[in-house]
């Protein structure tokens, strides 16, 4: 209870403390609620507000922390205002408007983010060090964040509960755009002011380690048992691999990796306690750790050697290699380095996340690069048509062209395909008309598409205009259904499915209703789950209460026992 007393007194304390932070959050979340108030998509036109408004919290955080490792004032403010130039100058770099070629400014935002937060959990020890002040830190930043999760989640919840209470007893309507409005209040300022409220002014020279007896118990019975039990299972599933002489799958990369940051993980948390405590398996947990880590990484290099061989660099794989070199260099370091500074582990991490996104080295230059010469490659292997590619071959060529089509990156290989690819207009479709440009329409052999028992079926038409000639009929709409998917009505047209039929509603009049398990059953027997059917296949027209034009443009769903289910349907419909 004494906690809850002096939580007030607390957060007066943390603006006084971090007034430039707060009053960042204060005007940045009063202005997302503007932007949700107004019904303004918040990643929008104003995306770029937005997203900078976000980022710049945990640098100013940790910008205050630097501040008060210097005795001079001047070298302070100096660093926090480097870091809000920065962020000014960052803001003005993004593109005035996003779009999805755009997916770099999202990527690099989260790892600017990430390192931010990185950041906060090394900068008070950038020019000071000692084992146990920092250990109480982290420890100090783990409570922090734990208690202002749960304190502004329960006030959100409250909160929520008291306004649909009185929505309900008083048949006053808020608008839905209430709830979101107080989730982000609650997350933005309760949430961060809570959290700083929580940091102790006396970081250094704590002298005392604060090691609970619960989190002995966490250690001894939970984590470490659990990190055992998948050590084992790796080991297990590396002899198997050198009995099957086998290379290892793909998704074992990222198992060796969780498996490695849990064991560096237990490794700060027992480190200052560790050659003192009772518990063998603790004391012995350096370097056991580190030794059974080792034969891992063999695994783990060769496991992404293999993608990376036969799919080149994605931003995916270079982000899990740059992993794997830091993972395999804290090994080393924490198994050699006698005097083991733990700052080191998140100030490596925070550079190495810095250098990934910035410079000629960066991830989306690595990755993009490497596509376009692997596209290259594909192309010249056709030369001009007469050399057949495989069906692996054609599979990869249309997947690197979509690739880098949604990167807007597919004129890159202008030159060698012969033409410009701009005319290329979705990103689905794009390696498949490209093919079609070398080798004429489908003449070419392609993977059977796979299907998890042969059952279901999906088609898609990519054949979209910006402008629809409706010449004949008075309406044009565009309607969609989902059984899977709940779907928000925008007007009073609405498409609706029931079983292998589809009925259009306006209101509540039934416009029309039709059945298609014939016409789906037929073409499943002609193209199996809808493989290579040609754009325009689902087009029908008919009268009933008036004329109608139906042209389907996605459709999907499952066909079982003679029995058509329709999932989901998208469709333009004309009526006259």
């Amino acid at each position: 209870m004494s906690y809850f007393k002096e939580l007030p007194t607390k957060m007066i304390m943390a603006f006084k403390r971090f007034p430039l932070t707060l009053i960042w959050v204060t005007i940045g979340s009063f202005f997302v609620i503007s932007l949700i108030h107004n019904r303004i998509n918040i990643f929008g036109i104003h995306y770029k507000e937005v997203i900078t408004l976000i980022l710049g919290v945990s640098w100013l955080i940790g910008a205050q922390f630097i501040t008060e490792s210097q005795r001079s004032r001047l070298v302070g403010w100096g660093v926090k205002t480097v870091i809000i130039l920065l962020l000014i100058i960052y803001y003005i770099n993004l593109p005035d408007i996003y779009d999805s070629s755009q997916t770099f400014i999202y990527l690099r935002w989260f790892i600017l983010l990430l390192a931010g937060h990185i950041f906060i959990f090394f900068a008070p020890f950038i020019f000071y060090w000692n084992t146990v002040d920092y250990w109480n830190y982290l420890r100090r930043i783990i409570v922090a964040i734990s208690r202002s999760i749960l304190f502004s989640g329960i006030i959100y919840l409250g909160l929520s509960l008291a306004l649909l209470a009185v929505e309900n007893l008083f048949t006053f309507d808020f608008g839905e755009e209430i709830y979101f409005e107080l989730f982000i209040f609650c997350l933005g300022i309760i949430n961060t002011f809570i959290y700083l409220s929580d940091f102790p002014k006396e970081i250094y020279k704590t002298q005392k380690l604060h090691y609970s007896k619960a989190l002995d118990v966490l250690i001894k019975y939970i984590l470490i048992p659990i990190l055992i039990l998948y050590l084992l299972i790796v080991y297990a599933y590396s002899f198997t691999i050198l009995l099957t002489w086998q290379l290892p799958e793909g998704w074992v990369s990222y198992l060796i990796s969780i498996l490695a940051i849990t064991g560096f993980i237990i490794y700060i948390i027992i480190d200052p306690i560790r050659e003192k405590h009772q518990n063998l398996i603790i004391r012995k947990f350096h370097p056991i750790l580190q030794v059974s880590l080792l034969p891992l990484f063999i695994l783990l290099f060769i496991a992404i050697y293999a993608r990376i061989s036969a799919y080149n660099f994605t931003e995916n794989r270079y982000f899990l290699l740059i992993l794997a070199f830091w993972l395999l260099g804290i090994t080393l370091f924490t198994l050699i380095s006698k005097k083991r500074k733990l700052s080191l582990l998140p100030i490596s991490l925070f550079i190495l996340c810095l250098l990934s996104i910035y410079g000629p080295w960066n991830v989306f230059k690595i990755s993009i690069q490497a596509q376009v010469n692997e596209l290259s490659e594909l192309i010249i292997n056709t030369n001009n048509g007469e050399q057949a590619l495989t069906g692996d071959e054609v599979e990869r060529f249309k997947n690197i062209a979509r690739y880098l089509k949604t990167r807007e990156k597919l004129k890159l290989v202008d030159d060698e395909i012969g033409f410009e690819t701009s005319y290329l207009r979705y990103s689905y479709s794009a390696g498949k008309y490209m093919l079609d440009s070398i080798y004429g329409k489908n003449n070419y052999t392609e993977n059977k598409p796979f299907n998890f028992d042969d059952k279901s079926f999906n088609y898609s038409s990519y054949t979209f205009h910006d402008e629809i000639n409706i010449k004949g009929y008075e309406k044009f709409i565009l309607v969609s259904a989902s059984t899977i998917l709940h779907q928000e009505k925008r007007s009073t047209y609405n498409l609706e499915i029931d079983q292998s039929e589809i009925i259009l509603r306006n209101s509540s009049n039934e416009l029309f209703r039709m059945d298609m398990e014939n016409d789906i059953t037929e073409k499943l027997q002609k193209y199996q789950s809808f493989s290579n059917i040609p754009e325009g296949s689902f087009v029908y027209e008919f009268n009933k209460k008036a004329k109608f034009k139906v042209v389907i443009i996605s459709l999907s769903g499952i066909n079982q026992n003679n029995k058509v289910e329709i999932e989901s349907i998208t469709a333009y419909i004309f009526i006259r």
